[in-house]
């Protein structure tokens, strides 16, 4: 990974960190005058990190189909959030149901995140192909 792509990466793990926990807040303040502890924040930070990181893993998985990539990405991603439920039991009881609010809660975030990831990525690859028409196009009028 080169430098300015790891720079992105972290980049947008920290303003996806930042939106995740302003929303999940105010959500939580909003409708169950919830509160934060450092867990709960900390678990965000890891999911959060996860998620773009296991995305940003796109370049690595190119020969598969789209499809294929999209679904691999996922799972990895939900297994190593299940990984992390089951390291942080060993340090703290755990609610009986905190795999299925990790899969769901989890499941909405990376969908929304995999879709801005996907639309930038195809928007990019969109602005390289006109570039390098132009540069084409002017290659074809300096040869004539």
């Amino acid at each position: 990974m080169t430098k300015n792509r790891l720079k992105e990466m972290l980049t947008v793990i920290c303003v996806s960190y930042t939106i995740i926990s302003l929303g999940t807040t105010l959500y939580d303040r909003l409708f169950y005058d919830g509160r934060d502890d450092f867990s709960s924040l900390l678990f965000k930070f890891i999911c959060t990190t996860i998620a773009v990181s296991i995305l940003y893993t796109h370049p690595l998985l190119e020969r598969l189909s789209p499809l294929s990539m999209i679904v691999l990405q996922y799972v990895g991603a939900m297994l190593l959030v299940f990984l992390t439920i089951w390291i942080s039991s060993f340090f703290e009881e755990l609610h009986e149901n905190s795999y299925f609010g990790a899969f769901s809660s989890f499941t909405i975030i990376y969908i929304i995140g995999a879709i801005a990831y996907y639309v930038g990525l195809h928007i990019d690859v969109r602005k390289q192909n006109r570039l390098l028409e132009e540069i084409q196009t002017s290659q074809n009028n300096s040869i004539r």
